[in-house]
């Protein structure tokens, strides 16, 4: 009698644990996210941190999926995937967002962030600019988790370098959406939208004359194996956006969500820390390694490029309206 009582109850303790831990897997909430870039690029490391971050402070309650590479979406596609819900997170390059949303252009309109430091002011969590957009994202249904600073975006080029703005007149350039497009219209060039994955084919077969792409890029994809020369413009800002979906987001429990904000902040933090060592290392690796030329522009000519730039400025304000005009004087006060 007591060995069947005793038989019960260590089956009964059992099942409560199997129970338990049953309960246990299914309370662990799992985000599936999409990239378009693989887990080594900068950025896609970079969720990969997140990723090994978020799953550590809740002690395996959130799992994060990655799906790199396009697997599931292009980078044009996340936008509207996320907010859809048909994945819970994803990767986009900020001008993405530009097409229906031009405010949100502002990183991309040339010659608006001189250096790193207003770059990083602008794009900091508490920044007004930061936020505007933010804001502006979410009423699309998708919530922004963190920004990854890219670095600064140069212009490539085969034979000729480009010095001058005159330098692209005719010429066809790669742009990545339609803020950097209308700084190549200012400057008499024939803006071509292709995406970052496409860029080496498209330069490899004259698709285009004259390139546009961060200077890390340069090295990571061995643009310098088809193009000549990049000049060191620093014309615009590459942001990525880490999103999620807005329902998705409200349906967490207070501490998930500060598990994911925690981990998200860890990840902002550490890629905009390294961009600037990272970009010049590239830049260093480009003049000593490579047959590249590296052309540095003196202050006059980058006036002239400004100047000429101008007018991008000025539709970049027509046509986000008054908060366009907002964010513009915003990070003008950052100087």
């Amino acid at each position: 009698m007591k060995a069947r009582f005793a038989k019960s109850l260590c089956l009964t303790a059992v099942a409560s644990l199997l129970l338990s831990a049953s309960l246990s897997a299914q309370a662990a909430r799992t985000l599936k996210v999409s990239l378009q870039v693989n887990t080594k690029h900068p950025v896609g490391a970079n969720i990969v941190l997140f990723k090994n971050e978020v799953e550590k402070i809740s002690n395996g309650e959130i799992k994060v999926e990655l799906y790199d590479s396009a697997q599931l979406y292009k980078g044009s596609e996340v936008p509207q995937a996320v907010s859809a819900g048909a994945v819970d997170m994803g990767l986009v390059l900020i001008d993405e967002y530009a097409g229906t949303i031009p405010a949100t252009g502002l990183f991309s309109v040339a010659f608006m962030f001189p250096d790193y430091e207003v770059l990083a002011k602008a794009a900091s969590p508490d920044s007004p600019v930061r936020q505007e957009i933010d804001e502006m994202i979410r009423k699309t249904g998708t919530r922004v988790l963190w920004w990854q600073d890219y670095g600064p975006v140069q212009l490539l080029s085969k034979g000729d370098p480009m010095i001058m703005p005159s330098d692209m007149k005719g010429k066809k350039v790669r742009v990545l959406g339609k803020p950097s497009g209308d700084f190549i219209s200012a400057v008499g060039g024939i803006p071509v939208k292709i995406g970052g994955s496409e860029q080496f084919i498209a330069y490899q077969r004259g698709t285009v004359d004259v390139g546009m792409t961060g200077t890390t890029a340069i090295e990571s994809r061995k643009l310098f194996e088809v193009m000549d020369s990049v000049t060191i413009t620093n014309h615009a800002q590459t942001e990525f956006l880490v999103v999620i979906n807005d329902k998705l987001w409200d349906s967490l429990s207070d501490q998930e969500k500060k598990w994911v904000s925690t981990a998200a902040r860890t990840a902002e933090d550490e890629i905009r820390a390294d961009t600037k060592t990272n970009n010049l290392k590239s830049e260093q690796f480009i003049a000593d390694k490579t047959p590249m030329k590296v052309i540095h522009l003196e202050p006059a000519q980058i006036e002239a490029w400004q100047k000429a730039a101008a007018p991008a400025v000025d539709v970049y304000i027509k046509e986000s309206g008054d908060v366009g005009k907002k964010l513009v004087d915003e990070v003008k006060k950052l100087y």
